[in-house]
């Protein structure tokens, strides 16, 4: 049972690191070469990116940052499929 939890918290852990480079792709973005378009958003506002908005991002460091959270995401579903861990067992 102690190699199957290690996989576990280790799809969480790659879970939490892929959430944090999404973030910072986010700040890039926001500081960057979409300023102008979040300057519309006052504070409180809610909205939900997604990850193919920074598809055509001209910014590299936004590119080299999607590069890796794709990376990340196929890991992750990889080490999901083969250890056939299921949603329930992702609940920490």
């Amino acid at each position: 049972m102690l190699y199957r939890n290690s996989v576990i918290e280790s799809l969480q852990l790659l879970e939490n690191v892929r959430n944090q480079v999404f973030t910072q792709i986010v700040n890039i973005a926001a500081n960057g070469e979409m300023k102008e378009v979040l300057d519309v958003f006052e504070e409180g506002d809610y909205y939900t990116f997604d990850i193919d908005q920074f598809e055509d991002s001209t910014d590299v460091n936004i590119q080299k940052l999607l590069h890796l959270c794709k990376n990340i995401e196929g890991i992750y579903d990889s080490l999901l499929n083969v250890n056939a861990v299921g949603d329930e067992e992702l609940i920490p």
